[in-house]
């Protein structure tokens, strides 16, 4: 869970890979690094720390040259050391490596090499590839000498390298983990996405597993693993380098929560044929799974209870990590990956897996050349545009937005009526702005009711993943312990856990069974001495604290709760003094296993 740069051309290329470093600081920030080609040699400079201290401290947009290569690091093999900060060097300082992902086998290599007289420097993983290309770097040119080091690797790798014998080239190689080309004019750019690039060019070519580029100024060559050439086709990326800042916002956070009307609004709009397509998918499959991890993984629960009260449809969400273990995939069947990056470890292989048992494979993806629109053989692209905040906000109603109009879809394919749904789907957009104008009143719910370090979080019904995807939301950006469940559970264990250091936060639906059993949960956990704040939809219910919000048909509340319980979140992180975009050991995309 690593962030790369490269650029070739003819600006000071330190300052343009540190900009490319900060639009990829999401993906890792315990240390960072850049290295450069100028007068026949290699200069590196890295540390440990966050981008901007290291840019005080060392000045990386003072490295010389215009070829270089960049890392934002979280770490995965060895601690969080200077040495272990990216780029690394081979014994001779002729060759820099960059590199996200996992080498699998980098031990056996490491011994080998080392037997081979190799001098070692870090803990990494990573180190063991500039060993490996020095050992053809005097006979062949970077890219074939890349080649044939990748011939011993095992695992997963975007990687670029870059060398003092060929100043003006860079070498990038990737599998399993993203990376895409930005096409310049007389400048080349290289990057994890295409974030980096946005200030200079929206052309942009995704490389595919087991594919190599050669990157100069003039253009690029892309090769396969035995080195014949790749045609390739460059896509336009809609986003603006604008997209990405925060507008005033005092964090990436609050301003994707926000946006939530509108990027929801867009989700409204995703062009019919594709709903319809994934629907007819699903109508046909004999079992259909969606497949998501964390918040994507909630969507999906959520999903579950659309598909089944809306269209009559069996689907079952599942945990991509478990679908190999756990899932019955057969040509008959559906898998639908949700992975707001597309880059997502564990759905892609889970998008694999089903391809390779023959079964059919979509995908709903935020990122536009990512890795999962090229797996998958039907793509429903959710328009969210950029999300910054480590923390899933506007994309998991995005994603929300788009089960919730399949399932709707599949329920006209079937014949069933879903007026009053759909009519209240329209209103979305809407109804999530007159949430966020009760901001106020949330932090100072927030304020006074989060004051203990353990939550219980409780839903019934299509608000049991609710209740998990705020569970989720606090302890991501609080650090306080949250556990999210069904309030059907409570009388089955957790309820022995109430007294006055464990605070519950109760989802309450309008009319109907499950308000009923959600309002006499909250009244077992008030009389055991339990504190309660109710988040409601309709009229407010007795608790210690309650937010009430717009009254709408109960399959339509999961949208409603999210921007609720976001901002809750949001505000307890930031009356604890935390790092709100980029809370602790967590990265944007999980792009390794």
């Amino acid at each position: 869970m690593c962030g790369i740069v490269g650029y070739v051309g003819g600006r000071n290329a330190g300052e343009v890979v540190l900009h490319g470093l900060r639009r990829l600081e999401y993906r890792g920030y315990d240390s960072c690094g850049i290295a450069s080609v100028h007068g026949g040699r290699v200069e590196v400079r890295k540390d440990t720390g966050m981008l901007d201290e290291i840019e005080a401290r060392l000045r990386l947009s003072g490295v010389r040259g215009t070829t270089a290569i960049g890392h934002t690091r979280w770490a995965t093999h060895g601690g969080v050391t200077k040495e272990n900060a990216h780029p690394h060097l081979d014994c001779t300082r002729r060759v820099a490596v960059v590199h996200n992902g996992i080498i699998s086998n980098h031990e056996e290599l490491r011994r080998e090499l080392e037997a081979r007289g190799h001098r070692f420097l870090s803990e990494t993983d990573t180190e063991v590839l500039p060993h490996l290309i020095e050992e053809h770097l005097d006979s062949l040119p970077l890219e074939e000498a890349v080649l044939r080091a990748l011939e011993r690797v095992e695992g997963s790798y975007a990687l670029l390298a870059i060398s003092a014998l060929e100043p003006g080239k860079i070498v990038a190689a990737r599998n399993e983990s993203p990376l895409v080309i930005g096409v310049g004019e007389g400048e080349m750019f290289v990057a994890s996405d295409v974030f980096p690039f946005l200030r200079y060019t929206r052309r942009a070519v995704p490389l595919e597993d087991g594919e190599v580029a050669v990157i100069t100024r003039e253009g690029y060559r892309v090769l396969d693993r035995r080195g014949a050439p790749v045609s390739k086709r460059e896509l336009r990326v809609d986003w603006s380098d604008e997209e990405a800042r925060k507008e005033g916002y005092p964090h990436f956070m609050l301003k994707e929560i926000h946006e939530q009307p509108s990027a929801v609004g867009a989700a409204l709009r995703i062009y019919p044929e594709d709903i319809a397509k994934l629907a007819e998918m699903i109508q046909r499959a004999e079992r259909v799974y969606l497949a998501g991890a964390g918040t994507s993984l909630h969507a999906a629960m959520v999903g579950e209870y659309w598909f089944s009260q809306l269209a009559g449809k069996c689907v079952i969400a599942i945990d991509s990590s478990e679908l190999e273990n756990k899932a019955v995939v057969d040509p008959s069947t559906l898998v639908v990956g949700i992975t707001q990056s597309g880059e997502t470890y564990d759905t892609l292989a889970a998008l694999r897996f089903a391809r390779a048992k023959g079964a059919a494979t979509a995908a709903i993806v935020n990122v536009i050349g990512s890795t999962a629109t090229r797996i998958a053989e039907h793509v429903v692209m959710q328009g969210s545009g950029i999300e910054i905040a480590v923390c899933a906000t506007k994309t998991y109603t995005s994603q929300l937005t788009l089960l919730l109009r399949t399932a709707v879809e599949l329920a006209r394919m079937e014949g069933r009526g879903t007026e009053e749904v759909e009519e209240g789907m329209r209103e979305l957009p809407a109804l999530l702005s007159k949430v966020l104008e009760l901001e106020d009143e949330i932090a100072r719910v927030a304020e006074g009711f989060f004051d203990v370090q353990n939550y219980i979080f409780m839903g019934r019904g299509i608000n049991y993943p609710t209740a998990l995807e705020a569970a989720l939301k606090l302890k991501e950006i609080s650090y306080l312990h949250a556990e999210g469940m069904s309030s059907g559970l409570l009388k089955h264990g957790t309820i022995s856990l109430i007294d006055e250091n464990m605070h519950t936060v109760a989802f309450v639906p309008p009319g109907g069974s499950n308000r009923r059993r959600v309002v006499s949960n909250i009244q077992e956990v008030r009389a055991r001495g339990g504190r309660v704040l109710a988040v409601c939809s309709g009229e407010p219910v007795q608790g210690d604290a309650c937010i009430a919000l717009e009254e709408v048909h109960e399959l339509l509340t999961p949208l409603l709760f999210a921007p609720a319980f976001q901002l809750i979140a949001y505000h307890v992180a930031l009356r604890l003094g935390r790092n709100v975009d980029r809370p602790r050991a967590l990265a944007k995309s999980v792009t390794v296993e």
